[in-house]
């Protein structure tokens, strides 16, 4: 965790701790475009996205993934 790596922030007043949350949130906002995937991950999305539109009937409904993960309780 990063308290684990930067053990002053733990030392913080709650207001800065607030507010350093605060400034790292706008700067994850702004920096959001940025972001990256790695490129075994985006070939990995792009195969299963072939397979789906050469085999579109072969997946799963929503409603059926709920019944299967929440049994009687999906809704």
């Amino acid at each position: 965790m990063i308290l684990e790596t930067m053990p002053s922030l733990r030392q913080l007043p709650p207001n800065e701790k607030r507010l350093l949350a605060e400034e790292l949130w706008e700067k994850a906002d702004a920096e959001e475009g940025e972001v990256t995937v790695d490129a075994s991950v985006l070939s990995l999305l792009e195969q299963r996205l072939a397979d789906h539109a050469a085999n579109s009937q072969s997946g799963s409904t929503w409603e059926e993934v709920k019944s299967r993960v929440f049994g009687r309780r999906a809704v």
